[in-house]
């Protein structure tokens, strides 16, 4: 079991790391620092249009999945991000704001947007290094907990799409970004996942092709994911205190 969890992670780290390479791409505190709250609308003050930035490529999930595949839902994900995804500073705030009190309801691609969203103010950008550690924690174990190898891929994109201070930060950064990664662990530990870790199912080719007609194809057995987690907690903090050390360029 642990030698195909190797194998399944390595696959998947190989595919972070070379996001990260190319991008210059990958940890934050459990919340936010005051200066991130959004601040109270002035009386009748109109409510800003969603002005959203484009999005910068990453594949969008299978759009007519059947059987149980199609019990997927992942359109409240999609309004996150583009919420999470707006220029103007003020509704942005406020999305993080709303985002970080619901974090453990989040998935991954969500996770991702707030950790982009949140490095778009420089002062912020421990945070945001944080909450893309959680991103990157969850992403790898909804992948390895995934039985379709072809969807793990989607987490080379989703690094693609890190905003490059986030990978500037942690190179400047090497020893607050292994502390960072630490918390980033103890969070996911003490917040149970709120959220269908299916999602990444919808990016794979089984559920482009599957009937889903047999509820055992999408994910690993329940009794193995306490192992898939543990493994993945301690694979993410061997890579990060490597890149601590600096055997490795990034993380």
């Amino acid at each position: 079991m642990r030698a195909l969890l190797r194998r399944a992670l390595g696959v998947v780290l190989a595919c972070v790391q070379a996001a990260a390479t190319a991008q210059t791409a990958p940890v934050p505190a459990a919340g936010l620092p005051p200066s991130q709250a959004a601040p109270a609308p002035s009386a009748g003050q109109a409510t800003p249009p969603v002005i959203a930035a484009p999005d910068p490529g990453a594949p969008p999930p299978h759009a007519k999945p059947q059987g149980l595949y199609a019990t997927i839902d992942v359109r409240d994900t999609q309004a996150q991000i583009r919420r999470l995804g707006q220029l103007i500073p003020y509704p942005r705030r406020e999305a993080i704001a709303a985002a970080v009190a619901s974090a453990r309801r989040l998935s991954p691609p969500a996770l991702y947007a707030l950790a982009n969203a949140v490095a778009l103010d420089d002062k912020n950008m421990p945070d945001a290094v944080f909450w893309y550690h959680v991103a990157r924690i969850r992403a790898v174990y909804d992948a390895l907990r995934c039985k379709d190898p072809t969807a793990r891929g989607v987490i080379n994109d989703f690094g693609k799409r890190l905003n490059p201070d986030v990978a500037r930060y942690q190179r400047q950064n090497r020893l607050h970004t292994l502390q960072i990664a630490e918390l980033a662990v103890k969070w996911d530990r003490e917040n149970p996942r709120e959220y269908d870790h299916r999602w990444i199912n919808l990016y794979g080719k089984v559920a482009r092709y599957s009937d889903g007609a047999d509820p055992a194809e999408p994910t690993l057995p329940e009794s193995e994911w306490p192992a898939v987690l543990q493994h993945v907690h301690e694979a993410h903090l061997k890579s990060v205190r490597e890149f601590a050390a600096g055997v490795t360029k990034s993380n």
